[in-house]
């Protein structure tokens, strides 16, 4: 769509796939697939849900 514009393209491309067969918040894998493609190795995260993904560790 017109009215949105991506940083990064490549981010919103993992999300798309990643989001696919799972109930993750989009925002969620949007912040872990950024992340992965900024060098980060996993997200630290207070979120009970988004830390089943790969890309988060619950801290408490």
């Amino acid at each position: 769509m017109p009215i949105f514009k991506f940083g990064q393209h490549s981010a919103v491309q993992q999300l798309v796939h990643s989001a696919q067969g799972n109930k993750y918040d989009l925002s969620d894998l949007l912040i872990a697939q950024s992340a992965k493609i900024n060098g980060c190795e996993s997200v630290l995260t207070v979120d009970k849900k988004a830390s089943k993904f790969k890309l988060f560790e619950l801290i408490n």
